[in-house]
C-alpha cells in the first residue's frame, strides 16, 4: 500500500471516527432527554398520588360521616362505617366496613342484620348524590329499609325525614311499610285489579 491510499483510507477512518462521536453525542442528548422526561413523569406520579390520597380522604371523610349518622339514627349501639381506598394489582379499590363497639373491622353483609346493611346502603346512595353535586334533587327508593326491624323503621322514617331537611333532596319512596312511611309529607296507596292500578292520596 503506497502512500496516497494510506492516506485515503486514514482519512476514512477518521470520517467513520467522527461519525461515531457524532452519533454517540447525539445519542447522549437522547439519553439526557429521556432521563429528564423519566424523572418528569416520576414527579408527576407522585403528585397525583398525593393528590389521589388527598381527594380519598375527603370522600372517604364525606361518606363516613352521612353513613355513620345514618346508622345512629336507627340503631342504639351503632356502627362506625369506614372507608378504607386500598391497591390491589395495582388498582385502587375501596373496602366498605363496619367497625363495631371494640374496633373490630366487619364486612357489612357478613357481620350484622342486613337491616344494618339497608341503612348504609341508602346513605351510601345520598353520599354518592352528594358528591355528584345533587344534579337533581329527587331520589327514588324501592324498598330501601325491607331488612329492618318494625320496631327501627320509624326511626328510619325520620332519619329519612331529616336528610330530606338538612340536604334539600326529595325522597320518592316506594314502600309496604306504614311505619317507614310515617313522615312522609305525601302518602299515596297504589291498588290494582286485574290490569288497571289506581292510585289515591292517603
Amino acid at each position: 500500500m503506497n502512500l496516497a491510499e494510506t492516506k485515503v483510507q486514514i482519512q476514512s477512518i477518521k470520517a467513520e471516527h467522527d461519525l461515531l462521536v457524532k452519533q454517540i453525542q447525539q445519542d447522549k442528548i437522547l439519553h439526557d432527554s429521556k432521563l429528564n422526561m423519566l424523572e418528569d413523569l416520576e414527579e408527576a406520579r407522585i403528585i397525583f398520588q398525593k393528590s389521589a390520597q388527598i381527594t380519598q380522604k375527603q370522600i372517604s371523610f364525606h361518606i363516613e360521616n352521612i353513613v355513620s349518622h345514618a346508622l345512629a339514627a336507627v340503631f342504639d349501639s351503632p356502627y362506625e362505617f369506614k372507608v378504607d381506598f386500598v391497591t390491589r394489582r395495582n388498582v385502587t379499590e375501596c373496602d366498605l366496613l363496619f367497625i363495631d363497639e371494640q374496633g373490630a373491622e366487619l364486612k357489612p353483609l357478613e357481620s350484622c342484620g342486613y337491616g344494618a346493611a339497608d341503612i348504609a346502603s341508602l346513605a351510601l346512595r345520598v353520599a354518592y348524590w352528594k358528591l355528584s353535586d345533587g344534579i337533581r334533587n329527587t331520589l327514588i327508593l324501592d324498598e330501601p329499609a325491607r331488612n329492618l326491624s318494625l320496631d327501627k323503621q320509624p326511626l328510619a322514617s325520620r332519619m329519612i325525614r331529616e336528610l330530606s331537611k338538612t340536604l334539600n333532596i326529595q325522597f320518592l319512596i316506594v314502600t309496604h311499610s306504614r311505619a317507614l312511611a310515617a313522615e312522609a309529607e305525601k302518602q299515596f296507596e297504589v291498588t290494582r285489579n286485574k290490569t288497571i292500578s289506581k292510585i289515591k292520596e292517603i
